[in-house]
């Protein structure tokens, strides 16, 4: 069911009606003669193992606007991204496709040399997958736009496509970044990171620290952890990013350091998303660090936390995590029953006691993340200059890159 809600800070585009795919595709095929648009999926090897990738690439192969395809690689060996390569080509069909290996021979040397210039060493992760790929793309200065989304949506429909790249494509609407959302729901409600970690988080930085601009700007978000974005080069390749699962929270914070309210904004993709789906261990929280989403939880409120506390002293920072830690597990507890609701309305499976282990599981990653913090003043989870920081001062660095790309 549609609605008109705007946050009033953050511009909200909304899913109201079915529109005539052709036409969208065909104003867009049209804008896309002066600004080509790029599409760049992060993945691992063993997603061309799985249906979900096919399905989509099957799909991206007639798309009339997207000029070229880049699939950033990691975990494969020689033998996989030779197979990779050929499952490409034959899914997208005469559609352009580039392949970055990021931990082949080719790029490992680039990031030997990237090291000697003060960057940490290659760690992978999908921040590197983005970040090899923006890099790429910014060397060759070839495409204006850039989109990307994840690469295990089982419900793919190119639809999605269209919707993130309208508003940044657009010659009248002012749009330099937007950010997709959607929903989480099967026979269940899923997204468990983002409904019992980090909305619950920004409220309790909110009730410990007071409002603030960056965090009414990361409460307007509907689902701030999607995968799936759209944003102008210039504007991509001027972004800090880190390795790993911080990824979309640091592209929030971001866009809120690098862009003004009126040029970004937030766009209903329509549907349910399917995708894989991870589970929170069972085990006691303080044994549930190594199993399912609790790695992942670690590392984004790590970010998130390593941008709001940003500038703090050593005393400040450890007193407000700590009351923050307090204030979250409150928050995210009293949210149970909302969704417990929620799925009652709606026909939905709901286990209240897997819901409030949830809690107690991301409530024990924040002691562990926030400790990260403590022994560091302003803390920075944000490990990688950006993109065209690095062309600029690396020599040579963008030509290596783009000799490392397999066509």
């Amino acid at each position: 069911m549609p609605d008109f809600f705007q946050h009033f800070r953050l511009p909200t585009l909304h899913h109201l009606a079915d529109c005539d795919l052709a036409a969208r595709e065909a104003e867009l095929a049209e804008w896309a003669k002066t600004s080509p648009i790029a599409l760049l999926l992060p993945a691992l090897y063993s997603e061309f193992e799985k249906p979900a990738l096919q399905r989509m690439l099957r799909q991206i192969a007639d798309v009339p606007y997207i000029s070229e395809v880049i699939l950033s690689v990691n975990r494969a060996t020689a033998a996989q991204i030779k197979i990779a390569q050929a499952q490409a080509n034959e899914w997208l069909g005469n559609k352009p496709v580039t392949l970055l290996w990021n931990d082949g021979p080719a790029l490992k040397a680039v990031h030997r040399e990237l090291e000697k210039h003060g960057m940490p060493p290659y760690r992978a992760g999908k921040g590197s997958n983005i970040w090899m790929g923006v890099a790429y793309l910014a060397a060759r200065g070839e495409h204006r736009i850039v989109v990307s989304h994840d690469t295990d949506i089982l419900s793919y429909e190119r639809g999605l496509l269209w919707r993130l790249c309208y508003p940044v494509a657009h010659p009248e609407m002012p749009y330099r970044f937007a950010k997709g959302y959607y929903g989480r729901v099967g026979d269940r409600m899923y997204g468990r990171v983002t409904r019992l970690l980090v909305l619950p988080l920004i409220h309790a930085f909110m009730e410990v620290q007071g409002r603030s601009p960056l965090l009414e700007h990361l409460e307007g978000f509907r689902y701030p952890l999607s995968g799936e974005f759209c944003a102008d080069l210039e504007t991509l390749s001027s972004f800090e990013m880190p390795r790993g699962w911080g990824l979309e929270m640091c592209l929030l914070c971001e866009v809120f350091a690098h862009l003004r309210t009126h040029e970004l904004c937030q766009v209903d993709l329509g549907f349910n998303f399917e995708h894989r789906h991870r589970s929170v261990s069972n085990a006691p929280a303080a044994n549930a660090f190594v199993t399912g989403l609790v790695a992942s939880a670690t590392e984004v409120a790590s970010t998130l936390a390593a941008h709001v506390a940003a500038g703090s002293s050593a005393s400040e920072n450890t007193s407000l995590l700590n009351s923050v830690i307090s204030a979250y597990r409150k928050i995210a507890l009293e949210w149970v029953p909302r969704y417990q609701h929620d799925a009652h309305l709606n026909g939905l499976r709901f286990d209240v006691a897997d819901e409030q282990n949830a809690v107690q599981v991301f409530t024990a990653a924040l002691v562990d993340a926030f400790q990260i913090q403590e022994g560091d003043i302003g803390p920075r989870c944000v490990e990688q200059p950006s993109c065209k920081q690095t062309l600029a001062q690396v020599p040579g660095i963008g030509d290596a890159i783009i000799a490392a790309a397999i066509r």
